[in-house]
This record gives C-alpha cells, structure tokens and sequence, in this order.
C-alpha cells in the first residue's frame, strides 16, 4: 500500500464514525504498527487535515473533512519565500518547529536552499509529547524534518542532510574537499554546546574531570573557534556551506545570549553572515513572532 493510499484509507476509517476509534484498533486496520500510524496522523496534521485525539479513547475526523482531500493531491507547499511544490504534499518536506528554539536554525537552511516546505509550529509542553509528534521524535523536542518517508532529528545532522538531499543549492563542499566542514559541524553540535552548556550553569570542570568531558574546556574551545574563524568569511573553504549556518547560528546567539565572549574573530564572522537575505529573512520572522504577530 502507498503513503498516498494509506493516508487515504486512514480518512475513510475516520471519516463517519460516531465515537473515537482506538489507536491500537486503527493500526491493525491499515496492517501498520502505532508508531507508523502516528507518523501517519502527524502527515495528515502537516497538511491541513485535523484528526482530533481523545485521550483515552482514540481518533476522530471532523465531519467537514472531505474526500478525496485536496491536500493530498495539488498541494500548494509554501515556505517562507513562497511557490508550490511539483511534489505531492506527502511525499514534501515538513519542518517541525518552535521560532523559539534551535528550529532556528534549520529555518535559516531551508531559507538558504531556497524549497519549498511546509512548517508545522509545536507550542512546547503537551504539544511536543503528544504521541504522534513522539513518532516523529521520541525525545519530543524540534527541530525535526520529514522528507518523504525519511524523518531527520538534530538541528546539525538536519543541515547536513538537507545540503545533500538538495546538491543544486552548493551548501556542502565536494567529498573530498569535506574536512574543515564535517569538523567545524560537528565540534560546534558537540563539545562546543555542552561546553557551553556547562559554562553557563557554571560547573567548571577540574582539569581531570575536563579530560573525561568530549567537550573540554569551555575557553580552550573558545580559542580554538575563534582561530577558526579569525579573517575568513567562510568557515569550511572559499564558499558558504552549512556548516556557516549552523556554526554561525551558535557564535551569533552565543553573542547575543553572553554565552560566548564578544571576540573580534566572532564579530566580524558573524556580520558577514547575518546580512546574507535568508538570515534577514528569519531574524524578521522572529521578531514578528516576539511582537506577536504570525
């Protein structure tokens, strides 16, 4: 059975029943496990069509929903730059998101890449820890993308992924050029946040407990980024890849939040970085979102 035919039979299920049908019920209907059919319910949701959840007793579809769903067949999928997709809905890529969170910065990729998406905005609590957003990511936190049957957590292993789902946009170097821009990717996704982490809960590690840490210590990471980006405009090679949105989106917030010190290599990298269209385009989402507008 396709996606398409299966998120179909899923609405007819629904569609006229009186009272919830259980989770577990519906699953053994479509022959999918839970987890499958909560992905499938959170597709639905990403598209437009509300399946209403009764805690306890299971799903129902508002009766205005009709068949087939428009949704499901032209889509318009619409970022922040607008056009629609050649893609159907369910096979396009979705992105999960808070604006307060490190979904920044997967917003900043995606607005790089220049695709088409769909954004689906999780409010944090009972929205985030809902069983079909737990399906998506079992940690219930965002960001998370789904691309077709492909679900992908983590704001850097979501950069890294979508440089090479989409090669047309240039925003990872060639394979055999990729050292510097797995590196610095990596480092800031890893030892760089925990350090940072660290620092700003204020534990400091005695120089022992510093060596069983992956992240170090806090100023020697400071010294070593800042060198790794002292006079470049660009932090893996002569172009802007992903590794400059995601590295770039730490030194900028890290300045901004006092996190990391107001250093000259910081400052300059990132005032090279910040003016660039798709980073302005996502600092003016931002401050709509704080003024509270949409």
């Amino acid at each position: 059975m396709t996606r398409s035919t299966r998120l179909q039979t899923l609405i007819r299920l629904l569609r006229h029943r009186q009272e919830p049908m259980p989770g577990p019920a519906l699953a053994e209907a479509l022959g999918v496990s839970l987890r499958t059919l909560y992905q499938e319910i959170a597709v639905l949701r990403a598209v437009g069509i509300e399946v209403v959840n009764e805690p306890g007793r299971g799903y129902l579809l508002p009766p205005e929903v009709v068949l087939p769903p428009p949704a499901l067949q032209e889509p318009q999928v619409v970022g922040q730059g607008g056009g629609a997709s050649s893609q159907p809905t369910v096979d396009a890529l979705v992105f999960y998101t808070n604006p307060l969170s490190r979904g920044g910065i997967v917003h900043w990729m995606l607005e790089e890449l220049g695709i088409n998406y769909r954004t689906v905005t999780l409010e944090y609590g009972s929205a985030m820890k809902s069983p079909e957003y737990l399906a998506i990511n079992p940690l219930g936190k965002v960001p998370a993308i789904r691309h077709g049957d492909t679900v992908v957590t983590e704001a850097a292993a979501i950069c890294a992924y979508l440089a090479d789902a989409f090669p047309e946009a240039g925003l990872a170097p060639p394979l055999a050029a990729r050292g510097d821009y797995y590196r610095w990717l990596f480092l800031a996704a890893g030892p760089l946040e925990s350090a940072i982490a660290l620092n700003d809960l204020g534990v400091t590690p005695t120089p022992e407990q510093a060596m069983r840490l992956g992240s170090g210590d806090y100023w020697a990471l400071v010294e070593t980024l800042a060198g790794a980006v002292a006079d470049k405009p660009f932090i893996a090679g002569d172009a802007f890849s992903a590794a400059d949105v995601y590295v770039g989106s730490h030194i900028g917030w890290g300045m901004h939040f006092g996190t990391l010190p107001r250093r000259p290599e910081f400052e300059a990298y990132w005032d090279g970085l910040r003016e660039r269209p798709a980073q302005r385009r996502c600092e003016a989402f931002i401050e709509r979102v704080l003024a509270g507008g949409t």
